[in-house]
């Protein structure tokens, strides 16, 4: 019988240690690949910054929302289309770096979508190395 109280006592610290440790790993872990992300996202944008470019026109430019559990998630699409030595290109990224980390504001969508009404000619940033890779915005 004693034998089964030291094992439950065990198990009881155990359990405690582990709803502890846990959770501050997952904490953890999550605080790494978050800083990760914004790390390269930071690394995209300043690489972007000599990046030339090159002028375009907006094919599409619109408010969107995703629903997500309880939660909607509302973003803007901006579809561009644009021109390196005689190759059309089409993408949406609107900011450089934005595929790492992108944080959202309350109203941004729609203010990112006024600025790039459809028609409009922009200047599109692109890689030289990768012409595909572009962005409206460095």
């Amino acid at each position: 019988m004693e034998l089964f109280g030291i094992l439950g006592g065990l198990l009881g610290i155990f359990g405690a240690i582990c709803a502890t440790v846990v959770p501050l790993i997952v904490l953890v872990g999550l605080g790494i690949f978050l800083y990760r992300r914004s790390q390269q996202g930071k690394l995209a944008k300043d690489t972007a910054q000599s990046w030339p470019g090159a002028m375009g026109t907006v094919l599409m430019s619109s408010v969107q929302s995703k629903h997500t559990g309880r939660s909607i998630s509302i973003y803007p699409v901006v579809v561009y289309q644009y021109e390196v030595n005689g190759k059309t290109y089409q993408s949406q990224t609107i900011k450089a770096g934005e595929q790492f980390f992108n944080v959202r504001v309350m109203g941004q969508a729609q203010e990112t979508v006024n600025r790039y009404p459809i028609g409009a000619q922009v200047m599109v940033y692109y890689n030289p190395a990768d012409p595909q890779e572009s962005a409206l915005e460095r």
